[in-house]
């Protein structure tokens, strides 16, 4: 068991060598290549179209203290290294096996179907690709799910506010996520990413394999090195309408951590956008927007420190799961500027998806 969680814990710490990890150095490289080539864009816009920080020279726009060194950032820092131990390291040992959701799936498809004597398509390099993209599109509508869920179910939202609360986005705010919420998110994916491998099973009577780069699924690889690190970041980077309907560009998801109402309940996709627009959530930005980041502009980030961002939640989601058993209003002790941060962001009607009127960026 110390094995398994100091194994675990190391893992995440060195995520710089880890290519399924975001940090692995390989994607930071290629998410500071694709920077320098979108400060050289904006830097040749009028002043009103480009980011501010875009005038204290490519080196301060890219590595701008005062985003770098902000005390939100400062706080994801040290929360990924703690995280790294309460749950990498511990929590999650306790997931549910695949194993236990395939056989689950397995023998589900066996009783409403029957237990297949040959196989309905051979195993070949076709379904190797198409198990890929299968694999890939699970774990991409899990994410969604999920995300859908925290947003709209007040006590999830609770600990998804911890990631919602950062004032600034570094390539190190992905990491901000309470345990709560990274296990609700882990257990789906690997719920959904197991049907699809039964069902591969199930049709082919062979065990799946997947295409990889580096031992990662090719199509998470290439969406890692295609920018992915800048989504938590103050880099405007966003897609042609076009794209903007099929992949989650940066910007598409930096809008969903915008504290402007009209995002809110945006662009909960992870890689792919056509999930937002098939439910109605999909948003598309007109071009550069200047973004406030937080929970709500009264109090952006109402978590002092990583001890709040641990077991705050877990007051505030008792309260509000305490309201509902009683049935009558029960109020977090906090201050009224607190408020806010209590409650699960304000649901909106879905709307027509907002197109850019110009191309790359």
């Amino acid at each position: 068991m110390w094995d398994s969680i100091k194994d675990s814990t190391l893992y995440q710490l060195m995520a710089p060598f880890v290519p399924g990890q975001s940090l692995f150095l390989f994607h930071l490289g290629s998410a500071l290549l694709i920077s320098i080539f979108v400060y050289f864009y904006f830097s040749h816009r009028e002043a009103r179209a480009r980011p501010d920080g875009v005038s204290k020279g490519m080196f301060g726009y890219l590595f701008d203290r005062d985003i770098w060194l902000h005390k939100s950032a400062r706080q994801d820092y040290l929360y990924f290294v703690v995280n790294s131990l309460v749950y990498s390291g511990i929590i999650a040992q306790f997931y549910i096996s695949g194993s236990v959701f395939y056989g689950f799936f397995d023998f589900g498809l066996s009783k409403l179907f029957g237990a297949p004597e040959t196989a309905l398509f051979e195993a070949s390099f076709s379904t190797v690709i198409i198990y890929t993209f299968v694999a890939a599109l699970a774990m991409d509508l899990a994410i969604y799910i999920t995300h859908y869920l925290q947003h709209k179910i007040a006590a999830l939202w609770h600990f998804h506010s911890v990631h919602h609360s950062a004032e600034v986005l570094t390539v190190m705010t992905v990491y901000r996520q309470h345990p709560v919420d990274l296990f609700l998110t882990g257990t789906v994916v690997v719920a959904l990413t197991q049907l699809g491998h039964a069902g591969y099973t199930y049709l082919t009577l062979s065990q799946p394999s997947v295409h990889g780069i580096m031992g990662v699924n090719s199509v998470i690889f290439v969406f890692f090195i295609l920018g992915y690190n800048l989504r938590h970041s103050h880099i405007w980077l966003s897609y042609p309408p076009w794209l903007s309907y099929i992949l989650i560009s940066p910007a598409q998801h930096q809008t969903h951590h915008s504290i402007e109402a009209k995002h809110f309940d945006r662009n909960f996709g992870f890689m792919f956008a056509f999930w937002d627009w098939m439910f109605g959530t999909l948003y598309v930005p007109r071009g550069y927007e200047k973004l406030e980041f937080g929970i709500s502009k009264e109090e952006p980030n109402p978590y002092g420190s990583v001890t709040e961002l641990y077991l705050t939640p877990f007051k505030r989601a008792w309260h509000e799961l305490a309201s509902l058993v009683i049935g009558s209003a029960a109020t977090p002790s906090s201050d009224k500027k607190s408020d806010q941060a209590n409650v699960a962001p304000k649901l909106h009607q879905p709307k027509e998806p907002v197109e850019k009127q110009s191309g790359l960026l």
